[in-house]
C-alpha cells in the first residue's frame, strides 16, 4: 500500500500539472484556438499509438521475470528489445507523419492541425524510447520514489514548456512545441538516472552496453508475446483519443474545446486509479504463479473497489464542476459543465475495468480483449459518428459512454467465467 501511495503522489501529481497547466493554456488560446490545439493532440495519440506505453507495459512481465531469477542476460536482451521496437515504431510513425496533414485536410478542413500534431508525434517519440527502460528498471527494482518522480517530472516538464511558449504569445504552435522541448529534457534526464541505477544495481547494463546490444537482440524472440499485449494496452489509448477526434469532424473546434474539458475533467478525477493498474501488472502474475486459487478472488476485490471508487471520484468532480469551471477556465468554457454532468455514467462504471488489463495479461488471454474492442469499436464508430452528426457534443458524450460501458462489462463477465473454470 505503501508503493501504490507513492506511485500515487507522483502519477496524479503529474496529472493535476498537466491539468492546472492544460487550464491556464485553455485560458490563453479560449476555445477555437484549444479546440484545434486539443485536435492536434488527439490526432498525434492516434497517430503515434505504439510509441506510448504499450509495449512498456507488454515487456514489464519479462522484464519482472529476468530481474527476480537474477538473469542479466536476458534482462539485457528484454530490455534492449524495448529500445529496438520503439525505433521501429518511430520509424514508421515518421512515414505516417507525412499523410497527417492531408487526413487533417480533408476532416477538419486545415492541415495545420496534422502538422500540429506531428510536433507532438516527435515529442512523445522522445519521451517514449529511453524513458521507458529507465521506468522499467526502477519498478523492478523497487525504486518506486525515483519512478514516482520521472513519472512526474514527464507531465512538468512536457506541460510546464507548453505553458510558457503559449504565455508568450506563440498560440497553438508554441503549445505543441513546448511538448518537444519538455521531452526532450526528460530523455536527457532519464539517461542520468539509469547512471544512478546501475551504480546501485550491476544487474542492470550500461547505456553504451545496452545500445550495443540493441543491434543484435532478436525481435521475433519477443514480438509474439508483447506484440498482443501492447496492441490490447494501446486499444485504451485509442478509445481515448477518438472521442475528441471524431467530435471535431462534425463539430466547431470552439465545440471540440467543450467537449474535450468536458471529457478530461472526469478522466482527471478517474487518474487516482491509474497507479493500481500499474501495480496490478505485477502482482496478478505473481498471485498466478505462487497461488492461483486466490486469482479470481483478488480480481473481483479489486473491481468492486475501482468500481466504487470511480463512482465516488466521479459523483464528487461532477457536483463541484459549475463552481470549479467558472474559477479555473471562465465564463468562456462554462458550457462544458452540462456535458459534464452528461458524463456521469461513464464515469461511474470506468473503475470496473482498473483490473481488467493486467488480468488479460496474467493469464495470457489479450487476444480475446483486442478481439472485444474490435467488435465494439466495428459498431461503436459508426454509431458514434452517426449519434455526433445528429446530436452533436450530447451524442459525443453517448458514444464514449457506450463504448467503455460495453467493453468493461463484457470484458469482467469473461474473465470471471474463465477464472471460474480454472
Amino acid at each position: 500500500m505503501r508503493n501504490v501511495a507513492t506511485l500515487q503522489i507522483g502519477s496524479f501529481g503529474g496529472t493535476l500539472v498537466q491539468a492546472v497547466f492544460g487550464i491556464l493554456i485553455a485560458r490563453f488560446l479560449q476555445p477555437d484556438l484549444f479546440g484545434i490545439y486539443s485536435l492536434a493532440v488527439g490526432l498525434a495519440a492516434l497517430a503515434g499509438l505504439f510509441l506510448g506505453a504499450g509495449m512498456q507495459d507488454a515487456v514489464s512481465t519479462l522484464v519482472g521475470s529476468a530481474y527476480a531469477r537474477n538473469d542479466k542476460e536476458e534482462l539485457v536482451n528484454v530490455l534492449a528489445f524495448l529500445l529496438k521496437i520503439t525505433f521501429y515504431a518511430g520509424l514508421a510513425t515518421l512515414v505516417v507523419f507525412f499523410f497527417v496533414p492531408a487526413i487533417a485536410h480533408h476532416f477538419y478542413g486545415n492541415s495545420m492541425i496534422g502538422w500540429y500534431a506531428g510536433v507532438i508525434l516527435l515529442a512523445v517519440f522522445f519521451s517514449a524510447s529511453f524513458n521507458a527502460v529507465v521506468q522499467l528498471g526502477l519498478q523492478v527494482a523497487g525504486k518506486i520514489r525515483p519512478l514516482s518522480l520521472i513519472l512526474f517530472s514527464d507531465q512538468f516538464l512536457r506541460s510546464g514548456f507548453a505553458l510558457l511558449f503559449v504565455f508568450f504569445g506563440l498560440g497553438v504552435l508554441g503549445g505543441v512545441s513546448g511538448h518537444l522541448v519538455g521531452a526532450v529534457l526528460i530523455f536527457i534526464f532519464s539517461i542520468f538516472l539509469w547512471v544512478r541505477l546501475i551504480r546501485a544495481y550491476d544487474i542492470f547494463p550500461s547505456f553504451k552496453s545496452l545500445l550495443a546490444s540493441v543491434a543484435d537482440v532478436s525481435v521475433s524472440k519477443y514480438l509474439n508475446f508483447s506484440f498482443w499485449v501492447a496492441l490490447d494496452r494501446n486499444m485504451g489509448n485509442l478509445f481515448m483519443a477518438l472521442p475528441v477526434v471524431l467530435t471535431g469532424i462534425y463539430v466547431s473546434s470552439g465545440e471540440v474545446a467543450f467537449f474535450k474539458l468536458a471529457f478530461g475533467y472526469v478522466n482527471l478525477a478517474l487518474s487516482l486509479l491509474g497507479p493500481v493498474s500499474i501495480l496490478l501488472n505485477m502482482q496478478f502474475p505473481r498471485i498466478q504463479t505462487e497461488n492461483p486459487a486466490q486469482l479470481k478472488a483478488n480480481f473481483i476485490k479489486v473491481s468492486i473497489f475501482g468500481l466504487f471508487a470511480s463512482s465516488v471520484l466521479t459523483l464528487a468532480v461532477v457536483v463541484v464542476s459549475p463552481w470549479a469551471f467558472k474559477i479555473l477556465y471562465g465564463e468562456s468554457f462554462l458550457p462544458s459543465v452540462k456535458y459534464v454532468f452528461a458524463l456521469i455514467v461513464y464515469g461511474a462504471l470506468y473503475g470496473i475495468g482498473v483490473g481488467l488489463g493486467p488480468m488479460w495479461r496474467a493469464i495470457n488471454k489479450v487476444k480475446v480483449s483486442i478481439l472485444i474492442n474490435l467488435f465494439i469499436l466495428a459498431g461503436g464508430i459508426p454509431l458514434g459518428l452517426w449519434l455526433i452528426k445528429s446530436y452533436g457534443l450530447w451524442g459525443g458524450v453517448i458514444m464514449v459512454t457506450i463504448w467503455f460501458s460495453v467493453s468493461h462489462v463484457i470484458s469482467f463477465a469473461y474473465l470471471i467465467k474463465k477464472l471460474k473454470r480454472a
